[in-house]
């Protein structure tokens, strides 16, 4: 048997993941210093890897080895509420939002009915760009429940995640997200079924390990041209980052209480950190100081305020609505 307590670290997992989500969507089209254009490089390349290597391991959880269990329609509605139902809302509130904000000032799309209709199968980009996770993820559940279904499906979905990275795919529903991250997902998974003896998979030495490999893997990726080769590099960066994140959380899970919140209410945070960081960005383009260190106490700000206004946002008003709650993919 499992129980949730033992993958406290998962949880923490997922709060230092969206810390470093929040550091990376900080960016500012007036001045970004230098030092933070590197560490947003290496943040995202394997941040949101991270992310898929999380939800691929709860998944095998899930199953708990009795896919044949699972009924598919139950579980493909479970997580359309889950996922593509505060994909639309939120795409819907930053649609309204932008074409209010459209009679005042320039915004990076106008809200027409070509806007509207490509929500449905496409990432409109602008102040909507980092939604593509969330689709993504619905179409990465989709295909492994599919997988699982079948005798040996974990290594059908791992046949299929291997060639599809491989394969470059069209942007319509998300599959070229999808052929980048399908493979993390099915990582995680294995993940999971690696884990009965978490002590001897997680440890201060595997995370320098991993560090080490990260890094070097980033320097070398940064001088190869695309192809077959900057893409292997781009899964060992993602491998490699996942790894030491995940064994950073094992480590300091009894000392760092405070992070849970974090990672409990990580899937809000990541629908409404923007409000947040966009806040602290307009201020900080409106004061013209344009320092490195200045950068820094702004990056400050927006990473403080981009955590705290969804948590609030969620703990006083969401939870407090049933509609609400349930459009932001909550039971």
């Amino acid at each position: 048997m499992y129980s949730m307590k033992q993958y406290d670290y998962i949880t923490l997992s997922k709060a230092l993941g969206i810390i470093l989500v929040v550091v990376g969507h900080f960016t500012s089209t007036v001045y970004m210093p230098a030092y933070y254009i590197e560490m947003k490089n290496l943040i995202f390349s394997f941040h949101m890897p991270l992310f898929m290597v999380l939800s691929g391991f709860l998944f095998q959880m899930s199953l708990r080895s009795k896919p044949d269990k699972i009924s598919l329609l139950p579980f493909l509605k479970k997580k359309f509420n889950r996922l593509m139902v505060p994909y639309f809302f939120i795409s819907a509130l930053i649609a309204l939002l932008n074409f209010a904000l459209g009679f005042f000032m320039p915004v990076k799309r106008s809200v027409d009915w070509r806007y509207l209709v490509e929500i449905l199968y496409t990432n409109v980009g602008g102040s909507a760009v980092f939604l593509w996770f969330v689709y993504t993820l619905f179409v990465i559940f989709a295909i492994s429940i599919l997988c699982m279904r079948s005798k040996g499906g974990i290594f059908i979905l791992g046949t299929l995640s291997l060639l599809l990275y491989f394969i470059p795919l069209p942007q319509i529903f998300y599959l070229s997200f999808v052929h980048s991250f399908i493979v993390y997902f099915w990582g995680g998974m294995l993940l999971f079924l690696l884990t009965d003896r978490p002590k001897k998979h997680y440890s201060v030495s595997y995370s320098l390990i991993a560090l080490l490999v990260l890094v070097l893997a980033y320097l070398i990726r940064e001088s190869v041209p695309v192809g077959f080769t900057k893409q292997i590099l781009n899964l060992i960066c993602g491998f490699a980052g996942s790894y030491m994140v995940i064994c950073v959380a094992y480590i300091s899970q009894d000392k760092s209480k405070w992070l849970m919140a974090l990672g409990k209410y990580s899937a809000y945070i990541y629908l409404l950190h923007m409000a947040g960081v966009y806040m602290v960005r307009v201020v900080f383009e409106k004061i013209v100081i344009f320092t490195p260190v200045c950068y820094g106490i702004a990056l400050v700000a927006a990473v403080i305020a981009g955590l705290l206004i969804p948590l609030l946002v969620t703990k006083n008003i969401i939870y407090r609505n049933k509609a609400l709650t349930f459009l932001m993919g909550g039971k």
